[in-house]
């Protein structure tokens, strides 16, 4: 598949923007135990600087995502950026916990605009053939984002401290902004949207679906994320940097998958694509229970299990979020929004029952990976059922 110039710019530029929400959440986090010393506050509020952020990004998407189908892409996105840059400033500049929580929470609104419009613009400019394949290189981006930053951030807090980590980000921004006011708008404003929008969206089952599993399989993830430092580290004894490399080791897996869909998209489509990511991250779910009542819990035993599964999770997700885009029409904005915000709600479910059921044990957390799953490839399979009754009745 050849791009044009003009292509090959946009989805450049719009990986960056893609990488740079998440990149933005997680590049302080080496970061806090300096700021409880530096600014003589407890634990529980330097998290805020980061819990706080994440959490607004929940009503921010539902709110970027009607703007964008009513006043175009450009302008909203165009906001969100400039939100990002000027937390950054205030970041660099806070002489207290307030003022740097407040500076965060504007960079968590603009990254919900990032997170949810990049995806719609590469929706216009490429339509459903080729926008799976377009959403992997995102996706691919938006995991870069989280690997690296805490590394770059943790060596600059050591050398230069923290507040140089929002130096780079104000730099980072005004550098992107400059790159994405070379962009074209993709979808210029249309009236209508708004409650219209919503309405007609959340009763359309074919968006519904597509929807509810990505944000189901977030779920998913989430449940591991929050059980395995757990497991890995108070019951099986692991210092956190061996967890550290045992997860980036294990994201590569997803990666791969990612980059696997830009190939299988074209031979399996859409709908036969979500249908092999399940299937492998479903049976890789039941091989872990197996190999755990086997041999007992181990990293090794852990990573033969969730590798493939993280693989699976990868092939899945682009084709899930191309599905939700294609199946909403025009109102492709308020559908990113609205499955964004499903990912977030399911992600924040994950967590809480896992942290609910957790024990001495592995298998509550892998028992919740296991339903989420299962869940999720119930709506992929309801989704292809429905494919087939309507082929045999165009048949008819």
């Amino acid at each position: 598949m050849l791009l044009t110039r003009s292509e090959r710019m946009l989805v450049f530029v719009l990986a960056l923007i893609t990488m740079s929400g998440p990149m933005s959440l997680t590049i302080l986090f080496p970061a806090l135990p300096v700021l409880e010393v530096e600014f003589g506050v407890s634990r529980a509020m330097v998290q805020v600087t980061t819990s706080l952020a994440t959490l607004l990004i929940a009503p921010g998407v539902l709110i970027y995502g009607p703007l964008a189908d009513r006043f175009g892409r450009r302008p909203p996105l165009l906001a969100a950026l400039l939100m990002m840059g000027a937390g950054s400033v205030v970041c660099v500049f806070a002489p207290n916990i307030e003022t740097l929580i407040a500076g965060r929470c504007m960079q968590g609104l603009g990254a919900a605009g990032c997170i949810t419009l990049a995806r719609v613009m590469l929706k216009d400019a490429f339509g459903q053939k080729r926008l799976p394949r377009m959403l992997a290189i995102l996706t691919m981006a938006m995991m870069i984002g989280p690997m690296v930053a805490p590394a770059l951030s943790g060596y600059m807090t050591d050398t230069l401290g923290w507040r140089s980590i929002f130096v780079f980000l104000t730099i980072f921004f005004i550098l992107l902004i400059g790159l994405f006011w070379r962009i074209e708008e993709t979808h210029g404003a249309r009236p209508g949207g708004g409650r219209r929008a919503f309405r007609t969206l959340l009763t359309n089952p074919r968006f519904l679906r597509y929807s509810f599993a990505t944000g189901m399989i977030v779920g998913a993830y989430y449940c591991f994320g929050a059980g395995a430092p757990h497991v890995i580290e108070t019951m099986l004894g692991h210092s956190a940097s061996t967890y550290g490399v045992w997860t980036m080791a294990l994201s590569s897996f997803y990666f791969l998958g990612t980059m696997s869909s830009i190939w299988l998209g074209p031979q399996l489509g859409v709908n036969g694509s979500m249908m092999l990511g399940m299937t492998i991250t479903t049976v890789t779910t039941f091989l872990l229970l197996a190999l755990l009542y086997v041999f007992g819990a181990s990293l090794t035993v852990l990573f033969i299990g969730m590798a493939p599964w993280a693989f699976g999770s990868g092939v899945f997700m682009p084709n899930s979020q191309a599905g939700s885009l294609t199946s909403a029409g025009r109102h492709a904005g308020t559908a990113s929004a609205i499955t964004a915000a499903l990912q977030h709600a399911f992600g924040a479910l994950g967590m809480q029952v896992v942290g609910s059921v957790l024990t001495d044990s592995p298998y509550p957390m892998v028992y919740c990976v296991l339903a989420f799953s299962v869940l999720t490839l119930g709506c992929v399979a309801i989704r292809a059922g429905s494919l087939r009754r309507a082929v045999r009745r165009a048949g008819a």
